[in-house]
């Protein structure tokens, strides 16, 4: 097998994974995260495993059978990624567990697994638009990593595939009617294959976590769409959930205490409370709350109470917070947490570190070909999107801990970003890059030549080639 081009500092983060494969797969493994680095065009397995290296010593299959037919689990991948991760955030801080789905679009009827789904950055509000492909519930461990100020990043450690009722893209062309046998195995697969809601795959997900956290107190920030009963109620003892409250939710206040002597079953709920957008209606007195949140220094007005939230959480009652913006150009917001001891700034700041799962899917989707592959077998469907997760969590991990030991390098100055303080996840990618060459390429054999005297204007140049006098003979 040739060389893994990866730096020695790299690689040492990859022999925490060799437990998770035998001896054969471990060695692909390696080899697919190098070329998942080096590799500058799309993603695909095939050009992965030629900017690896290795496809001169192994056949070009053993890259594809690794996600097709290997014996491994991605869950156990997450686990070793959650085990690195713990050492950057102090044992007597909460964890930050975030949720959310998205969507990779594909095209070609042979995909297996892909169904018509919703697709949120091309509909508007009058009309709705889908598209074909996968959507991914992944869940995320909010990590504060030096590189990233107070903002932090979100690492992907938990990958779920959610398929659809409506296959779609079945329809020929009118001058090319074909049915081949692609296009039957993924119809059969995807016939065959369970259709939990997204809610289900997600409460699945927090209760592996929960397993692995040895009781430390999660804090899962979902949005709305996940805010329900199927995952709020009956979750692990230490879990507890932070999310947005809908403005026109039906609050209730607790049940009061049985009289000596009452009959029937005690009551759950008591008198109906206005809606959170009903109590910022009536709302005299706000309190202002100087704040982070996104980077940046904000003081909103905030007021909260505490109600129960019968229609989705039945048996336990709910912190909610209020918030309005003073110079009244965002409308009036309400968030909530399940755990009544934490404050306003806590449930604030712990929402707005939600976003860091989107910044997270963004970079996985531009810079590591988080939709390329295009895998026709629903095993390799399932593994081969998720690899650009756990590349990305690695990439993130080497860069903090070369910056911690003063070894990181720097990014490229560019003068039009005069106001940049912090390394993108491209420039991180190029360091990694960077170091790997250098084990490979050696210098230049001749310095750069100097200019004496600086260089004249293109102006000055011009001129005196235009009106030289012919040279003598």
């Amino acid at each position: 097998m040739s060389e893994i081009i990866l730096p020695s500092t790299f690689v040492g983060l990859l022999v925490a994974f060799e437990p998770c494969f035998t001896a054969p797969s471990s060695r692909t493994f390696s080899l697919l995260v190098a070329g998942w680095i080096h590799c500058l065009g799309r993603r695909t397995i095939t050009a992965v495993a030629v900017a690896s290296g290795g496809v001169e010593s192994c056949h070009i299959s053993v890259f594809h059978r690794f996600f097709s037919r290997a014996r491994w689990s991605l869950d156990a991948l997450g686990q070793v990624v959650f085990r690195l991760a713990l050492t950057w955030i102090p044992a007597d801080q909460p964890l930050f567990i975030l949720v959310d789905d998205t969507l990779a679009r594909k095209t070609g009827k042979g995909i297996s697994l892909a169904t018509m789904h919703h697709d949120p950055l091309l509909s508007t509000a009058r009309k709705p638009f889908c598209s074909f492909g996968h959507v991914w519930v992944v869940l995320a461990l909010w990590v504060p990593l030096p590189m990233g100020g107070n903002r932090g990043f979100a690492l992907p450690l938990l990958f779920r595939l959610y398929v659809g009722a409506k296959r779609g893209g079945t329809k020929d062309a009118p001058g090319r009617p074909r049915r081949g046998t692609r296009q039957q195995a993924a119809e059969k697969a995807h016939a065959a294959h369970p259709r939990p809601t997204k809610l289900a795959l997600a409460r699945e997900l927090l209760a592996l976590v929960a397993g692995w956290a040895d009781g430390r107190t999660l804090y899962a920030v979902v949005d709305s769409a996940y805010a329900a009963r199927p995952l709020l109620e009956d979750r692990p003892a230490n879990v507890q959930v932070l999310s947005r409250l809908r403005l026109d939710a039906a609050l209730w206040a607790r049940p009061g205490r049985r009289r000596p002597g009452q009959r029937g079953r005690p009551r759950k709920r008591g008198h109906r409370l206005p809606t959170p957008k009903a109590m910022a209606a009536v709302r005299r007195r706000w309190d202002p709350l100087p704040l982070t949140l996104y980077g940046r220094q904000v003081t909103p007005l905030v007021f909260g109470c505490t109600a129960l939230w019968y229609g989705a959480l039945r048996d336990q009652p709910i912190r909610i917070v209020i918030v309005r913006d003073p110079s009244g150009r965002r409308r009036d917001e309400a968030f909530f947490c399940t755990d009544l001891t934490v404050d306003h700034a806590f449930i604030l700041t712990g929402y707005a570190r939600r976003w860091t799962i989107e910044v997270a899917f963004y970079t996985q989707k531009q810079f590591l070909g988080f939709e390329d592959p295009q895998n026709q077998t629903a095993t390799a469907v399932a593994r081969t999107a998720p690899l650009a997760g756990i590349v990305y969590d690695l990439v993130l991990l080497w860069y903090a801990a070369r910056l911690q030991q003063g070894l990181a390098s720097g990014w490229v100055r560019r003068p039009w970003y005069r106001s940049k303080s912090t390394p993108s996840f491209l420039d991180m990618l190029a360091a990694v890059r960077q170091e790997s060459w250098q084990l490979y390429f050696s210098d230049p054999p001749c310095p750069t030549p100097v200019a004496r005297k600086p260089a004249s204007s293109w102006t000055d140049t011009l001129q005196a080639t235009a009106y030289s006098p012919p040279h003598e003979a």
